[in-house]
Formats: structure tokens, sequence, C-alpha cells
């Protein structure tokens, strides 16, 4: 028990004086910002599998009816680290970020009947800082910086019942709240004109509200140790009420606020969450490989846009990986007990740029460390490209990588001898 919660602690001080993560894309000056993956380490190792496949040693919040799997008491906690070249026609930068990606828990309530979890985690992420100059006939030059700044994140509540031996069904609430920001900051210069003040249009958007998902999982059993596991989800298109707040402010050079004046102030707004369908299908050999495939299509078109070169589409996205386990009964080679994982992930992007369609390819791989019984320190990382340098666009090289700790036992169980 020492052992196990050494490993947490050690990514608990990893996480103590860090925010959530911040993943810096001038892509998400979009909608609710970047929506980010709602898995863990195991699943974003398998190209981000999870609809269609389980692990019982680690909890699923992809999909909630695959919970049931969980017979023991499960924690898990994860940082993550993004790495991110941008890239145009005519420049580059490179940005890094780190901090909490998540934490989850679950436990049977029921023995093979009922299984509940908790997790929080961030559900879409804003951070870029872009500026554009022009130059008019007089000689003036006007330049324009626009930055972003917050996101949305989500706490999750999770059940997940057997309503036969192989089907079981599976409900998900998130609460879903945070606040974004945006401004655009004006300069003003000539031969003939120095500026004083520096004035910006700043808005702020904030939302409180809940959202649901519902999933089904079926096993087939193909022989002693061969089984076929599908899985489906659905979620519910959702109005996310909020208020928006817009001001302009006048600053000195320095930084120093000198007016500000409020243009809206707390009108309600609301922005449509996609509905969305993901089913998948996988192939597990018990203690020795898995392979499956899941597919997931989103409605975004009665989503607002907040841009006016932004235009939503629904998109489509798959996903194809697998593990390996050489010998999970090897007692002298502790790297033949260590789970692998491989996968790769197609994702479109829910707007249009300029006229164009932005994608994000990925080639995931990542492994689960045995620590003690059944836990382990997973590692899971993304080598990815998004976008196009097309129309004027910026194309993103990136690479990320989530660390987490797994802790099973079973809790909650009244011990019949001391």
């Amino acid at each position: 028990m020492i052992n196990k919660w050494f490993w947490v602690l050690i990514v608990l001080l990893g996480i103590n004086h860090a925010d959530a993560q911040t993943i810096n894309s001038p892509y998400s000056n979009n909608g609710l910002g970047e929506v980010l993956f709602q898995g863990l380490p195991h699943n974003y190792a398998m190209g981000e599998l999870g609809i269609g496949t389980y692990s019982k040693w680690h909890i699923n919040i992809q999909n909630p009816a695959m919970l049931i799997n969980n017979t023991f008491s499960t924690f898990q906690v994860g940082i993550a680290g993004d790495i991110r070249n941008h890239e145009t026609d005519l420049a580059a930068s490179t940005d890094h970020s780190a901090g909490l990606r998540f934490l989850a828990m679950s436990f049977p309530v029921i023995a093979n009947r009922w299984v509940t979890s908790f997790a929080a985690l961030p559900l879409s992420n804003v951070k870029y800082n872009t500026y554009s100059t022009d130059t008019l006939s007089t000689g003036t030059v006007n330049t324009t910086s626009f930055q972003g700044d917050g996101g949305l994140s989500q706490f999750l509540w999770t059940n997940s019942v057997r309503l036969y031996k192989s089907l079981s069904l599976g409900v998900k609430a998130s609460y879903i709240f945070g606040t974004i920001d945006r401004s655009s900051r004006v300069q003003i210069f000539s031969e003939d004109f120095l500026p004083t003040y520096v004035v910006s249009l700043i808005e702020s958007r904030s939302y409180k509200d809940f959202n649901f998902q519902a999933g089904l999982a079926y096993k087939v059993k193909l022989g002693e140790r061969q089984i076929l596991n599908l899985g489906a989800t659905y979620n519910l298109s959702s109005s996310l009420n909020g208020n928006f707040n817009q001001f302009f402010l006048r600053q000195s050079l320095s930084g120093a606020a000198v007016q500000t004046q409020s243009l809206i102030v707390d009108e309600e707004i609301q922005f449509e969450l996609p509905t969305s369908f993901a089913f998948g299908a996988s192939f597990d050999k018990l203690n020795a490989f898995k392979i499956g495939i899941d597919v997931s299509l989103q409605n975004w078109s009665n989503s607002q846009t907040e841009n006016s070169n932004t235009t939503f589409r629904n998109t489509a996205n798959i996903s194809v990986g697998g593990e390996w386990i050489p010998d999970i009964q090897n007692v002298s080679n502790y790297f033949k007990r260590t789970t692998y994982r491989l996968g790769i992930v197609n994702k479109q992007l829910p707007y249009l740029v300029n006229g164009t369609e932005v994608n994000d390819f990925g080639i995931n791989l990542g492994a689960s460390f045995p620590v003690s019984g059944f836990s382990s320190l997973d590692i899971a990382g993304k080598y990815g490209v998004r976008g196009t340098l097309e129309n004027g666009l910026i194309r993103e090289n990136y690479f990320q990588i989530v660390i987490g700790a797994t802790i099973n036992d079973r809790w909650f169980i009244k011990r019949r001898y001391d």
C-alpha cells in the first residue's frame, strides 16, 4: 500500500504549483476554444480509443457503459505537457505548457451490478496571442494584437449498470463551467505621430450549465479468452447558458488603465453544444492483446460562431489502436509484464477558417508500468500535425505527453478476518 501511494505522491508534488493544462494555439480563437480529448492516458496511448474498448484496471469516462467492468476501487491522477511549433508563410514560433490534466475515481456500489465514478478535467482551452499590421497610404502603421485566455472545465458523475450478463447501460452527467476572455488591442504609429495610449476591446464570456451522455456496451464471447466488445454513446444537444460582458479599455503605454467604458453588461448568451454519436468495437484476448476502432460523428451545424470569418461544420473522427502485454505472468522480467500501446487518430476540427478545413492527425503511443499489485504508472505521448499553410492559415506540429498514476484496491469491503 505504501508503494502505491508513493507514486501518487510523486505526481501530486509535480502538480502542486501547476494550473490546469493550457495549450497555446491560434486555433483556440474559435467557438469555445480547443475542445480537448475526454479520456485518460491508457485511452490516449491507443489513439484515443474508449467507446468500444475497456480496461478493468483503468477508469473509462468516454463510454459510461464500459465502467461496469471496473471491479476494483480505482483512483487516477495525471499531468500533461505540450510542445508546439507554429508555422506560417512568413514566420515560425514555438510554445510549451504543462499542468494538471485530470482527477478521477470509481468504485462498485453493488458488485457486478452498479459502478459509479467521479472525475474532473478540462473541456476546452483558449490560449493565443497573434497580431496583424496594416500600413495606410499616409504612412500610418496600424498594429492590432489579438489575445485569448481561459476555457471550460467540467465535473463528471458517471454510473454504469448491468442490464444483462453481456449488456450494460451507462449515464454521464457533466457540470460545465468557466470563463473565456478575448481582447483586441490597437496601436497607431507614424513619423508625425507617437501614440500616448493604447485602446483595447475586451470581451468576457462565462458559462455554467449541465450536459448529459448515454452509453451502451455489449460483450460477445468468442472463445475461452477471446471477447468482442461493442460500444456506442450519444451526447444530448444542450444550450450552454452564460453571461457576456464587453467594454473598451484605454491604457497608457506602461499598461496603467486610464479609462473604461462598458458596452454590454451581463447579457444572457447561449452556445449550442453539438449532438454526437460514437460507436466502437474491439477484439480482446484477455491478458495478451486487444485491437479496436472508434468512429464519432458530431453535429455542429446549430452552434454559433463568434468570428465573422469562422463557420462551423459537422465532423467525423476516427481512431485505430491497440495494446499488447508480452507475458503478464512473467515474474523475472518486469518489462514483459508491462502493457504497451499504439494508435493513430484523425480528427476534423469543427470550423472552417477563411473557408478552409482544418484537420488534425496524430500518432499515439504509451505504456502502463506495474507498480504494486494491480496499480500502475501510465505514460502516453502523441506527435501530431494540424492545419495548413493554405489561405493564410497556420500549420502546427506538436508533441504531447501525459503522465498518470493509477491505484487499484478493494475499498468499502467488510473484513471477515483481521
